[in-house]
């Protein structure tokens, strides 16, 4: 397949440098996506310090609170910026609208729904440490970042398959394989949520991963029947997939969590090791067309 968006031609009588011929959205999302990893340096730099030299909690102890929240509200809320900059040249800003709009519809209703009758992720509730909550019981930052994973793992999905039902399973599994480093981070780790009757990995219940594949799968679906579905892979949605799954596994390992830190990394490599497999890029390359939906 040819990319989707061809460079212009150079001409002899007005050159134009690489940076000039970029797309705003391209040069948007670089500038996004240094901020974004420069939260995520900021808060394994702050941990290691802490890890290696205790005594620093004596300097830092009073602002601890400040210090974690400030780079974890600044990523939560950068994280749903980059697919929609990522796909901005590819796709019209309506269909880009709904995209997110479902997505964080969906996630942001099943969160409300599971914090208060425990289905379908099981008991859990969320501390103040990710800032207000919709309705007093879900983080505003929380149904975005379903739109935002999803979305990815979608992409990931339709290089993999050009039937429908194919990719909506894959985009739920993709989904499921990012939770398993991140619950041992952020439920153990930090407090940003706990599991009051406890379950069997690192206290969350099976019933998570269960309701994980549920919700993916009913975001995945609207992508796809409702939307129409992709209408070009991101040459940026590997990376980004793989950034958003290396966090926690690098702050489960840094904590301890060895198990939780072999096995998540065992997971976010699975969806790309089936995309090497396949020949697919996973940093450069071109956005490309996808095949007719089936």
């Amino acid at each position: 397949m040819q990319p989707l968006v061809e460079d212009p031609p150079r001409t002899t009588t007005a050159p134009t440098s690489p940076r000039a011929r970029r797309p705003w959205s391209e040069r948007a999302f670089r500038v996004v996506l240094a901020v974004f990893v420069g939260t995520m340096a900021f808060s394994v730099a702050g941990t290691l310090l802490l890890q290696l030299v205790p005594a620093a909690m004596g300097i830092f102890g009073p602002y601890y609170a400040q210090l974690v929240k400030a780079p974890t509200w600044t990523y939560m809320a950068l994280l749903p910026v980059l697919p929609l900059l990522a796909y901005a040249r590819t796709h019209p800003w309506p269909l880009l609208v709904f995209f997110a709009l479902w997505g964080s519809f969906v996630g942001g209703v099943s969160e409300l729904i599971g914090t208060q009758t425990g289905f379908p992720f099981g008991a859990y509730s969320y501390t103040d440490w990710l800032g207000p909550k919709i309705l007093g019981h879900v983080p505003y930052f929380i149904p975005p970042s379903w739109f935002a994973v999803s979305l990815l793992s979608l992409d990931l999905a339709s290089r993999l398959s050009d039937r429908r039902w194919e990719r909506i399973g894959m985009t739920a599994v993709f989904m499921l394989l990012w939770d398993v480093s991140l619950d041992p981070a952020m439920n153990h780790a930090f407090p940003f949520w706990h599991y009051p009757g406890g379950g069997f990995y690192y206290g969350m219940p099976a019933s998570n991963w269960g309701g994980w594949l549920l919700v993916s799968a009913v975001i995945a679906w609207g992508y796809e029947v409702i939307g129409g579905g992709l209408r070009a892979t991101s040459r940026h949605a590997p990376l980004l997939y793989a950034l958003n799954g290396l966090f926690p596994v690098v702050i489960a390992l840094l904590y301890g969590l060895t198990f939780g830190a072999v096995v998540g990394a065992l997971a976010l490599a699975m969806p790309l090791l089936a995309l090497k497999a396949r020949g697919e890029r996973l940093w450069g390359g071109h956005d490309r067309p996808l095949l007719p939906i089936s």
